[in-house]
């Protein structure tokens, strides 16, 4: 069960800089924000647009991460194994990673809530006329 406490521990470690990149962008886009919504955007669109930054970054995590892990995983039990002289080969688990795309996915729109609905909450006007 280590691999997979571990995984999991990794996910979780994965998930702070991507609320902090959320939380920051929201900030740093206030005027942004307030423009979408000055020319029409609705509350619902606005936290639509945070929750579709969140997925992005999902997925090119995955994209970068998913084949590098298991390239790197593969490379290192090829090393562990030939150390011990076992002859087991290196198993990749298909179902865990096929379970860790939409697991990833939900976990990072989730986290986007927060974030979304402090972005849906930027009065346009005060924003645009503050700077």
């Amino acid at each position: 069960n280590l691999p997979l406490v571990l995984a999991g521990l990794i996910g979780l470690l994965g998930l702070g800089p991507i609320g902090h990149a959320l939380i920051t962008s929201v900030r740093r886009r206030g005027r942004d924000l307030a423009l979408l919504k000055t020319i029409g955007f609705v509350r619902r669109q606005v936290g639509a647009t945070v929750a579709w930054q969140a997925t992005s970054f999902v997925v090119v995590a995955l994209l970068v991460g998913l084949p590098t892990g298991i390239a790197i995983g593969r490379w290192a039990w090829h090393l562990v194994a030939s150390g011990i002289n076992s002859a087991s080969p290196p198993v990749v688990p298909a179902l865990a990673l096929a379970l860790v795309v939409p697991a990833a996915l939900a976990a990072a729109n989730l986290l986007a809530a927060v974030p979304g609905w402090l972005a849906a909450r930027v009065a346009p006007a005060l924003v645009l006329r503050s700077e």
